[in-house]
């Protein structure tokens, strides 16, 4: 995000500069979830069982309308590029690793391009076509493998800048405002290799991320037109501004549907106190949720993301923590409220959700210390994830929660709940020396606890005022 911050604040100047100038400037803001093309080179033996992931780019924009069909399009991204492999034990010449290991990585890098789009109204809405030319750019630390005696790599800061194009086709979506909503499909190639080191623990040949930047990618765009100001008188603006805010206020608390952006904390109910790295009492959780409120019930579905501990009390370490899974879920929750007070400033209610399970990830082989066994160096404390089928599972959760105006348009959400019924998550077999003598377990953790969470509600309907 440190690539994208001085292009935001660059655009943000340029418009502040130009919209009352020029009412032909839009700024306009992206959400781009893609599937990055990049393949491994030099695939060793065992292989790396290298695939990709599903990553995500932002970027900014400012569109000039050269005339009504046709608009130059500055823009800014930021973007992911996230992968797993294999790492096994015969990789390394001398190491810990006992057993293959699936580990998440990625890297990212920035992109500025200069894009000529072409437009074709159809009805209330717009087809568009959008040819890019521009460059990507990565800058992170990378290995050298130097040419002396003892080949020792050396870490340096790489910056890598290549060529870029893209091609973008989808539609146009308007509001009344002149606002406008971009859906569509973006296609980004770049040319030549970004900084591609993978490791350096290995002779050669060294296995190498083949990076150009290249992905596919769905493209979620919100545009702000400057005419829709200029075109009126200050007076008349003030008005139809007042008017359209009494609106979104009476949109952001009706009927209708909406979706919600949360982030919470668990105080987690099995905690226990310990100088550990890693023993904390809380871990967070996420969420994005489509819903619907008609009257004083609303419904709420979508997709949520759960941090979970699971740990020991080693006779050798103590409290130890052992892993950090993730486990991702569908709820289903419903809520009940009443409004409270003059001028809708406040709503209160319960909630009440189910959560179904889909899988749990970041489950690795983890270990403690070393002792000697047989005259083998063997780990003191070893814990390997087991093949738990953690999808398909359910818990519960039930609560209050106080919404607030924000912006007039949308609102803040506090909900305080409290999981319970939660399956075994994040299970793990234990393998601990002890006294000489291998002493096994079984181990887990668990999604209750007390929750805390801060959600965004945005009425789909304000979107359109």
């Amino acid at each position: 995000m440190d690539k994208l911050l001085p292009s935001m604040i660059l655009l943000l100047l340029t418009c502040s500069i130009h919209a009352v100038a020029q009412s032909r400037i839009n700024l306009e803001m992206y959400f781009v979830p893609q599937q990055h093309h990049q393949s491994l080179l030099n695939d060793p033996s065992p292989s790396y069982d290298f695939a990709t992931r599903t990553g995500l780019n932002l970027g900014l924009g400012l569109s000039y309308n050269i005339s009504n069909y046709w608009h130059m399009v500055l823009q800014s991204w930021h973007a992911s590029s996230p992968f797993w492999f294999t790492q096994h034990p015969e990789h390394f010449s001398s190491t810990n690793i006992l057993d293959p290991q699936r580990i998440n990585w990625g890297f990212t890098y920035s992109n500025f391009s200069l894009g000529l789009r072409r437009t074709w109204e159809m009805g209330e809405h717009a087809l568009y076509v959008q040819p890019s030319l521009g460059i990507n750019r990565s800058r992170s630390f990378g290995f050298d493998h130097q040419d002396s005696l003892v080949n020792f790599p050396i870490a340096n800061l790489m910056t890598q800048v290549v060529p870029a194009a893209s091609i973008e086709v989808g539609m146009k979506f308007s509001t009344p405002s002149n606002n406008y909503f971009l859906v569509g499909l973006r296609h980004h190639q770049g040319f030549g290799m970004l900084q591609s080191w993978f490791t350096y623990s290995m002779e050669p040949p060294v296995p190498q991320v083949q990076r150009r930047g290249t992905y596919t990618g769905l493209v979620l765009g919100y545009g702000i037109d400057f005419r829709s100001r200029k075109n009126v008188n200050r007076e008349d603006w003030r008005i139809t501004k007042k008017e359209r805010k009494a609106e979104k206020r009476v949109a952001a608390w009706g009927d209708g549907t909406y979706v919600i952006f949360g982030t919470l904390l668990r105080s987690l109910s099995d905690f226990v106190e310990s100088n550990a790295p890693g023993m904390t009492r809380f871990r967070p959780a996420s969420h994005f949720l489509v819903g619907y409120t008609s009257g004083q019930w609303s419904f709420e579905t979508g997709y949520s993301s759960w941090m979970s501990q699971t740990k020991v009390e080693s006779q050798n370490f103590g409290w130890v923590s052992l892993n950090d899974p993730r486990t991702r879920a569908i709820p289903l929750r419903a809520r009940y409220h009443l409004d409270v007070g003059p001028n809708n400033r406040l709503r209160v209610g319960l909630s009440a959700a189910t959560f179904v399970t889909l899988n749990t990830v970041r489950m690795n082989v983890t270990q403690r210390g070393a002792v000697m066994v047989n005259d083998e160096r063997v780990p003191a404390l070893r814990s390997v994830p087991t093949d738990q089928n953690s999808g398909g599972k359910l818990f519960y959760q039930a609560g209050a929660f106080v919404d607030i105006p924000f912006f007039n348009s949308s609102l803040l959400s506090f909900n305080f709940s409290q999981n319970f019924g939660s399956p075994e998550i994040g299970q793990v077999n234990v393998q601990e020396i002890v006294n000489q003598q291998q002493v096994e377990s079984v181990k887990s953790g668990t999604l209750n606890g007390f929750n805390f969470e801060v959600g965004l509600k945005l009425p789909i309907s304000t979107l359109m005022k």
